[in-house]
């Protein structure tokens, strides 16, 4: 009795469970769809502001600036890392964790340190955890990281760039493509740089106004806040789309687990009632002879 006591209080956990992922399902659908209307023209901004990182590069490509050329040592570089505040999202935070756990090796192994500035708790967390450098850190939550906080945060890193007091300036996010399909995705965001298949196609010097250094540093900040902004919201697409699959898939295994549970129950029940009733038909033999 206790074994079929016991099924039937994982049966009620996990029926429990499901309650709170269906939930969990549904709240991520109705945030994911309302980010759908941003989807399409996301893509068209984040092109937009490609080419004109490759026409700023192409007009200034024979300057000498740290935003064109980079600087001449490298000793630190800011990453940028956007996760979650919370978990339950599939392999959103933990392939952002695994890229950025393979730059700081890759980096520490030539001598060049690295620091953070953790767009979500779940990065914070993980950096805090690894003992990582963190230069500044913020909540995720659109309603916590406002658009103006978020060009704080810019102008702070562009700030440490141009004061070189960190020589290149990286982001490592989620690129959201399909609902079931996000890509763990690492940008270099400063300095300046050209593609080798932007290489190829060469290149035609712009005459540019204003001119010169003001320009560059113009261009630079400009393009650094509005990438930003870009992965910002295509980690909130990723998230939440992650968070859908995740808890759709969960509730599906524990419906399977249910359904076991539920025929051992069944099992253990009818075991039951078999021995009873062997022992009654035992007894009532007994008291024949």
């Amino acid at each position: 009795m206790s074994n079929i006591r016991d099924l039937g209080n994982k049966i009620n956990s996990l029926q429990n469970m499901q309650k709170v992922m269906r939930a969990m399902n549904m709240i991520a659908s109705i945030k994911l769809r309302k980010l759908f209307s941003v989807q399409s023209s996301l893509v068209l901004f984040n092109r937009a502001i490609e080419e004109t990182r490759m026409d700023v590069f192409n007009a200034m490509q024979e300057s000498e600036h740290p935003l064109i050329k980079g600087h001449r040592y490298i000793e630190k570089i800011h990453i940028v890392m956007f996760t979650a505040d919370k978990g339950l999202c599939g392999s959103h935070n933990s392939s952002v964790q695994k890229a950025v756990t393979r730059i700081v090796k890759e980096n520490l192994e030539k001598g060049v340190q690295t620091e953070f500035s953790c767009i979500g708790n779940k990065g914070a967390h993980y950096c805090n955890r690894n003992e990582y450098e963190v230069f500044q850190q913020a909540e995720i939550n659109e309603r916590v990281l406002s658009r103006e906080e978020l060009e704080k945060i810019s102008q702070s890193i562009f700030s440490r760039f141009m004061n070189n007091e960190v020589q290149k300036v990286f982001a490592v996010g989620n690129v959201f493509h399909t609902t079931l399909f996000q890509e763990t995705t690492t940008l270099q965001l400063l300095p300046f740089f050209q593609t080798e298949e932007e290489e190829t196609r060469g290149h035609q010097p712009l005459e540019t106004e204003p001119s010169g250094e003001q320009f560059v540093i113009s261009s630079a900040a400009a393009y650094l806040r509005f990438k930003l902004r870009s992965m910002l919201l295509n980690s909130y697409l990723s998230e939440h789309s992650s968070r859908m699959t995740a808890m759709e898939n969960a509730t599906n295994n524990s419906e399977d687990l249910v359904n076991k549970y539920i025929t051992m129950q069944n099992h253990a029940r009818q075991a039951s009632i078999t021995n009873e009733l062997i022992e009654i038909v035992s007894g009532k033999e007994a008291m024949k002879g």
